[in-house]
């Protein structure tokens, strides 16, 4: 079948994880996953930016098999995109850390076409979104490309390849040479050492496309290169270094992805929620006259979103969401945290003035405990007087899960601007049985 031993090794573990009959807890943490994403994506549907990236594709919403959400319907490709974009719009959807980073739902928007486009079912969906995911968990824990400088969207297009690949039926042969050819053809730079850009939101849908483009070819018996990963300049070498795969199909991974419930960079989760807890405590009075806001966390967090001055000023909503000092003053003068109320804030100058008090230092304690806990600790001073509060991590982590309650919560909210309260709340029931329907369609017409 190949030489690469990797490839063979991705290969057989994808069928033995597709072949593995969902229980309760993996159907159920796959599903909340399912609806995490549609929630953040109906969130930027109505986006100005995603209609022109829309019209700038051609899609009409007139025609084709597969659904882009509440846009209509077109070729599985553009849909695949223009749904991953939606739901990395807003920066909202899961995250996962091992040695390297990511956001593994990103996947679900290829998974659905692809299962759309074959009228899968819901628990044939499901099975092929476990493997891909769990494969990038994997490259997440075992291999570091990020500190090589190369964007998740990497991993996300070999784990998107995985999904696809299943559910369009590839035979092992074609299989690896589908994942040879999204590994040579998909490495991405990180191109996020400073403003962050709309780019953020369109990395891993161009990963998306290139799966289902590799899987197309692989389908039609087109071979890729062979090595891929080991040997001379192959991915090892050239992209992420050290490749250490766990795959076991038999190990659960589908609730290991952590949930967000503010729509911000992961290591913004802990210090919003602290900083709307503190502007309860403090009042109105207090608010108005602080000195100086100290944020103590995790080194790698304020690597990725407290480290350079464009974070202190940011000029973009992408910038904006990526930044614990502006989401910290944000949360504390508007108290609440919606992507709505961080556009508003960017024009805000009393949120731009609060930004530039926020100091934001390394804690070891936070740092040791990185990243089976998030920790993050605000202390905020006010006239000599000084209040603190901490966090072992923000609501959504994994030490402290989104309960099911709060997880529909957030999709219902997300959707009721776009939908009205009874087909949002409607919507959510019929999302929460997906492992039952017959055709995965039902779940992109809400």
């Amino acid at each position: 079948m190949t030489q690469d031993s990797i490839t063979r090794a991705i290969v057989e573990f994808a069928f033995a994880s597709y072949a593995r009959p969902l229980d309760s807890p993996r159907r159920d943490a796959l599903t909340a996953r399912i609806m995490d994403m549609l929630g953040c994506a109906i969130a930027a549907s109505e986006d100005q930016e995603v209609r022109r990236v829309a019209a700038a594709l051609g899609f009409t919403g007139e025609a084709g098999p597969c659904t882009a959400l509440t846009m209509g319907k077109g070729a599985v490709d553009t849909v695949a995109f223009l749904n991953g974009m939606m739901v990395r719009f807003h920066d909202w959807n899961d995250t996962y850390v091992g040695k390297n980073g990511g956001h593994p739902s990103d996947i679900i928007a290829a998974a659905l076409a692809a299962g759309e486009e074959r009228h899968c079912s819901g628990d044939e969906v499901l099975r092929a979104i476990a493997a891909g995911q769990h494969l990038m968990l994997d490259m997440c824990d075992g291999s570091n490309a990020l500190a090589r400088g190369w964007d998740h969207a990497t991993y996300v297009g070999i784990a998107a390849t995985v999904a696809v690949g299943l559910l369009r039926g590839l035979n092992p042969t074609q299989f690896a040479h589908a994942i040879s050819m999204m590994t040579a053809a998909n490495n991405m730079l990180l191109a996020r050492s400073a403003k962050v850009s709309t780019w953020r939101s369109l990395a891993s849908p161009q990963a998306l496309r290139n799966a289902l483009f590799v899987t197309a070819l692989a389908k039609a018996d087109v071979s890729g290169p062979d090595p891929v990963f080991e040997g001379r300049l192959g991915f090892l070498e050239v992209v992420c270094g050290d490749l250490h795969l766990a795959l076991d199909p038999m190990r659960e991974r589908s609730g290991d992805t952590h949930l967000k419930r503010f729509p911000a960079v992961f290591h913004a989760q802990a210090p919003c929620e602290i900083a709307l807890e503190m502007r309860e405590e403090l009042g109105a009075e207090l608010l108005a006259e602080i000195d100086e806001i100290e944020v103590a966390t995790h080194a790698f967090a304020i690597h990725w979103a407290g480290s350079i001055p464009a974070l202190w000023e940011p000029e973009n909503r992408e910038t904006a969401d990526h930044s614990i000092p502006f989401m910290v003053a944000l949360a504390l003068l508007r108290g609440q945290v919606h992507h709505h109320d961080i556009e508003a804030g960017i024009e805000d100058a009393a949120v731009r003035a609060l930004t530039r008090r926020v100091r934001v230092v390394d804690d070891p304690a936070a740092s040791a405990a990185w990243p089976k806990q998030a920790p993050a600790r605000i202390a905020i001073v006010v006239g000599g007087r000084r209040f603190e509060r901490s966090l072992i991590a923000g609501r959504g982590h994994a030490a402290r899960p989104l309960s099911p309650e709060q997880r529909a919560d957030k999709l219902i909210d997300n959707a009721t601007p776009v939908l009205g309260a009874a087909r949002a709340d409607a919507w959510a029931k019929r999302l929460g049985g997906f492992a039952e329907m017959m055709d995965v369609s039902e779940a992109l017409r809400p």
